[in-house]
């Protein structure tokens, strides 16, 4: 009896500290440093639970300077294999943002899915909102991972300058409607020869 109460409190304690991580990873920051040449170095992402990410970059840019120049990137891995199978990028048509949600094959091919909703913040950011019904979660999955890429041509960048945060791998967002499911431990039969 006592070796079953300790098994449920442990299952109880496990269930309670699951349940608790996701509502503490909810906002996720990561800071950037000051690392690469040209107006998208990214100082900030800030993450919200929409999802939604602000991007904010050290130097100031318009619409207009990074059209056919610039482009935020968000990469996501929904299946848990460490390489993205979703990009979501962000860029300029001259006269406003736009952004949409593509669907990375296996075969190399991107697949559009949706337009995305996307907007200017002040002189040095963007926020970019990826609705998770539009990408492909597996149903035994509690997370997900992201990572966001900038890109620059032009000024002191001859080549394209790119900025990755983080600098290496990807953010490991919890699922929040998800709570996981605890796994039942066999009890005991009941007249079982011993």
């Amino acid at each position: 009896m006592r070796g079953r109460a300790l098994g449920l409190c442990v299952m109880v304690a496990v269930t309670v500290i699951a349940l608790a991580v996701p509502a503490l990873a909810h906002h996720t920051d990561q800071v950037d440093p000051d690392d690469t040449e040209g107006k998208l170095d990214l100082e900030q992402v800030a993450f919200e639970g929409a999802p939604s990410w602000r991007m904010a970059t050290f130097a100031s840019w318009t619409v207009r300077s990074i059209w056919d120049l610039g482009n935020f990137i968000v990469q996501l891995d929904t299946k848990g294999d460490a390489a993205a199978d979703y990009v979501a990028v962000v860029r300029s048509d001259g006269r406003r943002l736009v952004a949409a949600l593509y669907r990375l094959r296996r075969d190399g091919r991107e697949i559009e899915l949706s337009v995305l909703r996307t907007e200017k913040n002040g002189s040095k950011a963007v926020t970019l909102t990826v609705p998770l019904r539009e990408v492909s979660i597996g149903p035994n999955r509690t997370s997900y991972s992201w990572s966001v890429l900038s890109s620059f041509t032009g000024g002191n960048c001859a080549r394209t300058c790119l900025d990755a945060v983080p600098d290496e791998g990807m953010v490991e967002q919890p699922l929040i409607s998800v709570s996981p499911t605890p796994t039942p431990t066999p009890s005991p039969s009941v007249g079982s020869a011993g």
